[in-house]
């Protein structure tokens, strides 16, 4: 009977706590690796913002990054609890 009196109580804690973010500075670095050779490089969120072409440095492998790519990656950060301020 205890047991389930603690659960009930730790669930309720739980229901109340207050979710806790963190707000990342937009010249936060971001990994993107290359499509075609993996290479990882870092890009900050304002650069990636400007949607700009991404160019491996190992490879030369160029591609733009897409509008698409940048809500998804606004929004898994989010999901995650991280907040992107707007400018550096």
């Amino acid at each position: 009977m205890a047991h389930s009196e603690n659960t009930a109580e730790t669930q309720h804690e739980a229901a109340n706590a207050a979710q806790i973010s963190t707000i990342l500075p937009a010249n936060t670095a971001m990994p993107l690796e290359c499509d075609a050779c993996d290479q990882v490089h870092n890009y900050s969120m304002t650069f990636l913002r400007t949607l700009p072409n991404l160019v491996c440095k190992r490879c030369g492998d160029t591609r733009q990054f897409s509008k698409i790519e940048l809500t998804v990656l606004e929004g898994a950060l989010n999901n995650m609890g991280y907040y992107l301020s707007k400018s550096a």
